[in-house]
């Protein structure tokens, strides 16, 4: 009792001096050059802690980043990996650090400095998955053979060298997972329906054990794990059956946990004491660190239930009060204390003795993925769906540090109007928004868009509120700043495919599968017109630059001028020989621009005057169907990029004139040409930014001699959208990888 108390006073007296950490200091952490901030810490991968129980690591897409565990201080970041990592794991003695990226090579770090020590190439390959050997003297990585990613084979190395000690490669089999036994000398490999053995120094087969539920139909090996003196090894298989019960039946997937003595033929199974009809068995399976019991979470109930490894004999359950599904578990080091991770994002502390409920902790937002303690025991470390790291203390349940800069992948970035925010929307259909000078999240939004996932979305042009239309074609408008629904435009009545807001704001047209364009006011949401009797398959629509023109294409390869005040057809534009492929309107809607598809003869442009529907010229010195088209503020200019994204052609649009071609970016060839997925002009119209969606890279150019002026690099995955402050002074890149950099503009 002493000692406890002893520790609390240290404990409290350590933690009046925690150190104040700002987001600037994040935010200016290891930027690329030409970079001043970085909004966001990337997408989150792993979570943990260092040996010593000091510091913690959190694996991203843009480097692993590396925390004081007490503080939750950033300290520093690894970003020797060239397109983030996804993995992070610790050799057993703390010394060495493992990551692995998306894509390529294994590196290993010194654990104490950070400064990168070995390489373990993948020739071009891709490895899968890390493992160090219990005892940190080795490392297996798991990659695919060439020309065949499903055949997988396990490589290991020497940690402290990096010498290629054996290979194990099966043809028959596909290793989906791997693990070590104890004493470092057997590798576990299995997958669908066998178990295998190795030796993990000389790749020799060892012995081969088929899934004790093979008599059963569909039955695949979930999980193995070797008990922590290595003689028994438990199987968590999945099955297919039917249960009968009450004059009932119930057929589904199933998980049955089986094992076996090393020694002995004889497979025994756990019986849960909850069988009943629709019961599915167990989810996942855990030891405690000291090797005594087995853990198991039930798939139906999420249930924790306690066993004896040696006999599986069943101790008892983890039940709390508000019989919450729980999806993970962590063991204390001393596997005194089990904490359980739910799927209503709580988590709670157990006696793992008696399973006693001790506290529930609560923060987060989703459900729990994964529970880290540290090695003494004084803070755990949680990482949820909500794509946020929490620190607690693991004595009382206090909440430490809130990591929350961790987002999915950019899909679109705005500055407001006075130019003092960004507004970024991600893939899991969050809208954050950040202070440009600090870098500080100011509010994230989780939105509610009730069917399906987004696949659309924009900003209108006062920064106020935003449309997101859905796969299930539900259309939504929100306000930006609470991140609440302000109506839902249409749900799978009319089958949106398509959305576009007016220049000033206050008008959103939506085309639909029927061949009609819906016109909504902005604020309300309520239906003011439909454009109906289109020709042919309705195509993209378009506004003209002062609102008073819908343009349309049609597969009947013509293009249609609408008033959508009045819903009336006001000119019909005929005799483009092709498939159109998309209409544009300049911004002074003086002319179109019209791209067409033919196979026959190949791609090209056309513009039209946009008063008379007259044929002006064809653009011989564009060649391909329009991805889309930009103009400069002023509407003189007008950027094409085409429909493979391999180019940008500058056009003044009074002249007629083709002024340049704008090419700098990596080309795909096998893909039909390059990479652009953004083209942006500057306020002022002097610079225009090109943004790749493969090679990471934006390019400043001038829009007046079309030269390179600038190429910024620094982000780990592909840029999709790019924003110009108002001032024209920053450009700001949302990227695939989870970070806004804002980028210095040249003047």
């Amino acid at each position: 009792m002493k000692t406890i108390h002893t520790f609390i006073t240290l404990f409290l007296l350590f933690a009046l001096f925690l150190p104040i950490v700002s987001a600037q200091d994040t935010a200016k952490l290891n930027l690329p050059e030409g970079a001043k901030l970085r909004l966001g810490n990337g997408t989150l991968g792993e979570i943990a802690y260092f040996p010593d129980g000091t510091r913690f690591a959190v694996a991203t897409s843009v480097g692993v980043w590396i925390y004081d565990s007490i503080t939750g201080k950033e300290l520093y970041q690894l970003t020797d990996h060239t397109n983030g990592v996804e993995i992070v794991r610790f050799s057993q003695d703390g010394n060495t650090i493992a990551t692995k990226g998306p894509h390529g090579s294994v590196l290993l770090l010194n654990a104490q400095s950070g400064n990168h020590q070995i390489t373990l190439t993948d020739d071009g390959i891709g490895y899968y998955d890390v493992v160090f050997s219990p005892n940190g003297k080795m490392i297996v990585v798991q990659c695919a053979e060439k020309y065949s990613y499903l055949r997988k084979t396990l490589r290991v190395y020497n940690v402290q060298t990096g010498k290629h000690l054996s290979t194990i490669f099966e043809p028959s089999n596909r290793f989906h997972n791997i693990r070590f036994s104890p004493d470092s000398k057997t590798l576990a490999t299995w997958g669908y329906r066998q178990l295998k053995l190795w030796d993990a120094f000389n790749g020799q087969n060892l012995k081969t054990f088929n899934d004790p539920c093979e008599e059963y139909h569909d039955n695949r090996i979930i999980d193995v794990q070797f008990s922590p003196d290595g003689k028994t090894i438990f199987i968590l298989s999945r099955i297919y059956m039917t249960r009968n019960s009450r004059g009932s039946s119930w057929t589904g997937n199933v998980g049955i946990v089986n094992f076996r003595s090393v020694g002995t033929e004889e497979w025994k199974q756990l019986e849960r004491t909850r069988q009943s009809l629709g019961d599915e068995g167990f989810s996942s399976i855990f030891f405690s660190p000291d090797g005594k019991l087995l853990v198991t979470i039930g798939k139906s109930d999420g249930i924790v239930d306690l066993w004896d490894a040696n006999t599986g004999e069943y101790k008892n359950s983890l039940i709390g009060n508000d019989r919450s599904k729980i999806k993970t578990v962590g063991f204390s080091e001393n596997g005194r204390i089990i904490a359980t991770g739910g799927w209503d994002g709580t988590i709670h502390l157990w006696a793992t003795k008696h399973g006693v409920h001790l506290m529930p902790f609560s923060g987060h937002k989703g459900s729990i993925n994964n529970i880290v303690f540290s090695s003494d025991g004084i803070t755990i470390l949680s990482k949820g769906s909500d794509n946020t790291v929490h620190l607690w203390d693991a004595m009382t349940g206090k909440l430490l540090k809130t990591l929350d800069g961790y987002t999915e992948g950019i899909s679109n970035v705005s500055f407001t109007p006075d130019g003092k925010t960004i507004a970024s929307w991600s893939y899991n259909e969050t809208l954050r928004l950040w202070n440009t000078s600090t870098g500080k999240l100011l509010k994230q939004h989780k939105l509610n868009v009730l069917k399906g996932s987004v696949n659309y979305f924009r900003f209108s042009s006062t920064g106020n509120t935003f449309t997101t239309m859905s796969n299930w074609s539900t259309v939504s408008l929100w306000n930006v700043n609470t991140g609440q629904l302000i109506n839902r435009l249409s749900e799978r009545i009319h089958y949106i495919e398509q959305i576009h807001y007016s220049p000033d704001g206050k008008t959103i047209a939506g085309r639909t599968v029927e061949n009609t364009v819906l016109i909504w006011d902005a604020n309300t949401g309520q239906l003011i017109n439909t454009l109906s009797g289109i020709m042919g398959n309705l195509g993209q629509i378009k506004f003209s630059a002062d609102g008073s023109i819908i343009i349309s294409r049609s597969s009947e390869n013509t293009t249609q001028l609408w008033n959508p005040k009045t819903g009336q057809l006001i000119k019909t534009i005929s005799g483009i020989s092709g498939n159109i492929d998309g209409a544009y309107f300049s911004q002074d809607g003086n002319t179109i621009i019209t791209s067409i598809y033919e196979e026959s003869w190949g791609d090209g442009a056309f513009l039209w005057d946009g008063m008379t529907g007259q044929h002006i010229r064809d653009l011989n010195e564009y060649s391909g169907a329009t991805s889309f088209v930009s103009y400069s503020p002023d509407g003189k200019i007008m950027a094409i990029v085409d429909g493979h994204g391999s180019g940008v052609s500058l056009f003044d649009i009074s002249k007629r004139q083709h002024l340049n071609t704008l090419s700098g970016h990596v080309s795909l060839p096998f893909c039909g040409g390059g990479t652009i997925s953004d083209v942006r002009f500057s306020y002022s119209g002097q610079a225009i930014a090109t943004a790749s969606g493969v090679d990471g890279t934006a390019i400043i150019w001038n829009s007046s001699t079309g030269e390179r002026v600038k190429t910024l690099s620094g982000h780990t995955g592909g840029i999709s959208s790019v924003a110009f402050s108002p001032d024209g002074k920053t450009l700001a890149s949302g990227s695939e990888d989870g970070t806004i950099l804002l980028w210095d503009v040249p003047q």
